[in-house]
């Protein structure tokens, strides 16, 4: 089996002991300073990470705020723009029914004057046909200024046809 010689083991343990005391003198110190590098360094892209994400977070809370002022504003115009677009409606609406109503009383006063006008000709063509028809029926000719006169008189008194 195995066999413990006594004199290799303290040659082992003062090989290891010796190689222990070199290692703390040489490479110890460049060791432990490497290991305190590595965690700085680790520390530090943990702070960097961690900043990053602050960053990030107050960025997006940023880009949220914009995003629903912008959604706001644009509800804004869209509700302004509507409001103008109906107030231009009625607007066109109230002039088409001003000009409508214009034309149709304008229409109405050229009835009436062709109306009043064709009253006038029609009362003119009675006197004129009343006057001929007269001559026939008495057969000479009587005073036409006189006739004229006396139809003329009794024309105004007929009920007007704007009166019925």
């Amino acid at each position: 089996m195995l066999d413990l010689d006594p004199g290799m083991m303290i040659w082992a343990w003062i090989t290891f002991l010796i190689l222990l005391f070199v290692l703390y003198k040489v490479a110890w110190k460049p060791i432990l300073a490497s290991i305190e590098n590595r965690e700085k360094t680790i520390q530090n892209s943990l702070d960097k990470a961690q900043k990053a994400q602050e960053d990030a977070e107050s960025l997006l809370t940023q880009h949220q705020e914009m995003m629903t002022s912008a959604e706001d504003e644009a509800q804004r115009l869209i509700k302004e723009n509507r409001e103008l677009a109906e107030k231009s409606r009625q607007e066109t609406i109230e002039q088409a029914r001003s000009v409508a109503q214009q034309m149709l009383d304008k229409a109405k006063l050229e009835i009436e004057k062709e109306k009043e006008s064709a009253l006038v000709e029609l009362r003119g063509e009675v006197a004129d046909l009343v006057i001929t028809a007269a001559k026939k029926v008495i057969g000479e000719s009587l005073d036409e200024s006189k006739h004229k006169a006396l139809i003329e008189d009794y024309i105004n008194k007929m009920p007007k046809a704007t009166e019925h």
